[in-house]
Parts: C-alpha cells; structure tokens; sequence
C-alpha cells in the first residue's frame, strides 16, 4: 500500500496535473499555474509549463490592448476605413465611411458591389496596394488606397479613404488667381493706353474736314465699345477672386427665394417654365448666411435650370429644416457622367457662349459658408442642385 501511495505521487498525480494544464490551454484559460510536487523531474515539466502560461497571458493580454487601441484608433480617425471579411464582404467600417457611403451594417454585412454609386464601381476598380482618386458629385474628391493585412494567416483587405476636396480647392484656386489677376494687370494696361489714344485721335479728328471724318469716328466708336465689352469681360473673371468675406446674417430662405424669382417673372412666362414653391404656410426656415452672396448663388442655379430646361418644363424648389437644406430640381436636359466631373471645374462650361464662372462662384462662395452641395442628375432624369447649410 505504501509502494502504490509513492508509486501515485511519483507518477499519476503529476500526469493528472499536466493533463489538467492541457486542458486549461484547450479551453484558452492561461490563469491557471501548477505549484511543486516535491520530484525532480516533474517539478522541471510544472516550470516549463508555468513558463509557458505565463508567456501565452502576456501574449494574450498585449495582443487584447493592441486590438482594443487600434479599434479606438480606427474609430477616431479622419480618414474612412473600411475592412472586408474573407468573403470579401464589409464587415467593420468606422464612422467617417460610414457617413461618406451612407452605410449602416447593424442588419447585415454587405459586399462593395451594393454600395451606392459611384463607391460601388470605383472601389472595384482599385488594384491591390494602389491609390485611386474618387470624385463624388462633381465636387467632393477623395483618395483611395486598397491593400491588406493578415489576420491568423488569413489575408484580409481594407480600404482607406481620405478626402482632398479642401487642399484640391485651395491649390486650384490659387493657380487660376494668379492667372486672372496677371491677364487682367496686362488688359487694364492696354486698355488705359488704347482709350487715351482714341479720345486724343477723336479729338484730333472733330478739326478736320466733317466730310471725311464721319467714318473715322465710327470706327473709334466700335473700338472703344469693343475695349468697353474687354473690360466687363474680364471684370467677370476677377469677380471670383474678389468675393468678400461673408457678412453672416439670419436670413428667411421663404423669403429671398421668392424675391430672386421675381427677378425671372418674365423669361419663366416667355419660356413656358412652371416653378413649384414646396413651402408650408408655416414655413419659416432661416439659415445664417450672407445676404447678397445668397442671392447671387440662388440667381446663378435658377439661371441653370432655365437654360437646361430652355422651354415647356418645371422648376422645384423643396425646403427641409432637419436636415438645414434646399433642392432646386427641373426636368431640362439631363447632365450626363462625363459633363458631371467637370462641373465645378474653374471655367468649364457646355455652352457656346458661355465662360465657366457660375458655377465656380457658387462654389466659392458655398465653401466659404461651409455648405455642402452637389449638383446631379437622378435615375428619373430629374436635375437637382442640394445644398445642405451648416446650422447656427
């Protein structure tokens, strides 16, 4: 009895104990540690072991933080992220993408085909560790880098979205001051010279004989008309890069609408264009905003909508208070995609006639109200201009 005592301590209890720390480590449980049995060889086997625990605890609990502080990282970033399972479908997304593609995935994961236009295509269309630049209706620009990770030997792909819109407007707008403000400096100076030359020649001219004089005053004429149209030319294009700070004020949206329509009474009648105010009696929606700058961006997208709609069509104006933000639709020619990613580019224009400054001014003077906008044409080929204003 003795021999079978000593014979249980020597080797069955040890074998029950490293048995029992298998299954702790089966059942990821690395809190348990085995104290001494009083034998030399096992005691050796319970030191490894406890060694091992205890270097599989530090590995988990590093590997805890690590996953907790680069979740809160993610979450608190900037830029979106969006991280795919391995069937490729989005299975974590932070706030900032999730606000950018309009995505909620409380119900159920969704894959990158699903997504709304243009995220849908343009994320499929990213290579592997490459960057794309994505545009987002006409304004709002965005730069996209596809690579992966590994998770438990699994590779795993993510996105990082990043957006430009502010720093490309900023380096744009600069470059085209610069233009500007060197064309009109050299056409300021000729004209000076010019007009001086013409009125001293007029002069000069009203002396002679009335017979032969005629004509050289005709001519004079329609060139001091033509530097006088030089001017008011490129008084347009100074216009951008002179808008004033914004002088903020409370301003009634209701009201100013219906006094800018005032303004096209007569070519919406001439035209046959129906306008359709969607305001409620007790509409009273006020916006902080600068007053003339306002009239000028309502007049320039009105005056769109007119020339897209050119006869026998509707205009709609649609004012929400939650979120702050006014619609202006018409059923005129619809704006194609490759038109659309021009848009708001500084003196890009579709008409033959035209120079490209409306809708850049819109856009500056929207920028610098902190406004966010797009202008696009829907699946029911209806056009619409949204403009979302900050509150306060």
């Amino acid at each position: 009895m003795v021999l079978f005592i000593l014979f249980y301590k020597s080797l069955i209890k040890p074998y029950k104990l490293l048995s029992s720390g298998v299954e702790s480590i089966a059942d990821k449980d690395f809190s348990i540690k085995f104290l001494h049995v009083g034998q030399p060889e096992p005691d050796k086997l319970i030191d490894v072991y406890n060694k091992m625990i205890e270097q599989l605890r530090l590995e988990r609990t590093k590997a805890t933080e690590t996953h907790f502080f680069l979740e809160k990282l993610i979450e608190a970033s900037p830029a979106g992220i969006i991280v795919l399972n391995t069937n490729n479908k989005i299975q974590s997304i932070n706030p900032v993408a999730q606000k950018l593609l309009n995505v909620n995935l409380e119900s159920s994961e969704i894959e990158i085909k699903e997504l709304d236009s243009p995220w849908n295509t343009e994320l499929s269309k990213i290579n592997e560790n490459t960057t794309r630049v994505i545009q987002v209706n006409g304004i709002n620009q965005y730069k996209c880098y596809r690579s992966n990770f590994l998770d438990r030997g699994v590779k795993r792909t993510f996105f990082f979205v990043e957006e430009l819109t502010k720093e490309l407007l900023h380096a744009e707008r600069q470059a085209y001051e610069k233009v500007i403000r060197m064309i009109s400096h050299e056409v300021n100076n000729s004209m000076g010279s010019v007009n001086s030359i013409i009125d001293s020649t007029v002069h000069y001219i009203q002396n002679l004989n009335q017979n032969h004089t005629h004509d050289f005053i005709n001519a004079l004429d329609v060139a001091k008309e033509r530097i006088s149209n030089l001017n008011h030319f490129t008084k347009r294009f100074t216009e951008i890069v002179r808008i004033p700070p914004p002088d903020i004020q409370k301003c009634n949206l209701k009201e100013i609408i219906n006094r800018v329509l005032i303004y096209f009474q007569e070519e919406l009648k001439q035209k046959n264009i129906l306008v359709n105010t969607h305001f409620k009696s007790d509409d009273d929606v006020v916006i902080s905003f600068d007053l003339q700058q306002l009239e000028l961006v309502l007049i320039n997208i009105i005056k769109n909508a007119i020339q897209a709609i050119e006869s026998n069509g509707n205009i709609n104006f649609l004012m929400y208070s939650s979120p702050l933000s006014l619609i202006i639709e018409n059923n005129g020619e619809p704006i194609s995609t490759d038109i659309q990613k021009k848009l708001f580019t500084p003196f890009f224009t579709t008409k033959k006639t035209g120079q490209g400054i409306g809708l850049t001014l819109i856009r500056e003077i929207l920028v610098n109200h902190g406004c966010k906008f797009s202008l696009q044409t829907r699946s029911d080929r209806i056009t619409e201009f949204k403009v979302l204003f900050r509150k306060g």
